[in-house]
Formats: C-alpha cells, structure tokens, sequence
C-alpha cells in the first residue's frame, strides 16, 4: 500500500507562521482472517481479526516561515487492529 502525506501544521499561539506545510511518501499495510461457519445453505456466521499500518517519511517545510528556518524531519506512523464479527444471508 502506498501513502502520501499531505498536510499543515498550525500554530494557534503563533498565527506568523500559520500554516508550516509537511509532505512526504510512505508505505502502508492491512492484513485480515476471517474464520466463516456455514449455518444453513443460505446462512453464514463468521469471526475475523484486522491489522492496519501506515507510515510516511516527510518534511515539516519551516523555511516557508518568516523565521526562514530548514526543513523538519517529520515522521508519521498509523496503527489500528482489532475484532470484529459478521453474518451474511444468500439470496437465490
């Protein structure tokens, strides 16, 4: 999975440097299991587990300030697993 970072950081108590822009590319992940039980012909139940990740590596672009600083390192990590249950129904 590809990522793209794409945003502004603001500063409420500093509005002179409002917006600081930050970009950067990443890579990403989500991994799924799901264990179905056949009930009847045209009735499932099931029991599954999720895992997601994205990362991207960018910039925090501070020399677009008035303080004409350089650019920040700016590292961004997104994590979220857990359960979930489902049931379908076959319509013929």
């Amino acid at each position: 999975m590809f990522t793209r970072l794409d945003g502004k950081d603001r500063h409420h108590l500093r509005p002179e440097i409002n917006p600081v822009p930050e970009d950067g590319d990443g890579h990403g992940l989500q991994l799924e299991a799901v264990l179905n039980y056949k009930v009847t012909d045209f009735f499932n139940i099931g029991v599954g587990a999720r895992y997601w990740r994205v990362a991207s590596d960018g910039s925090a672009h501070f020399e677009d300030t008035p303080s004409n600083g350089s650019p920040q390192v700016d590292d961004w990590k997104a994590e979220r697993y857990g359960m979930f249950v489902q049931a379908s129904i076959k319509f013929d």
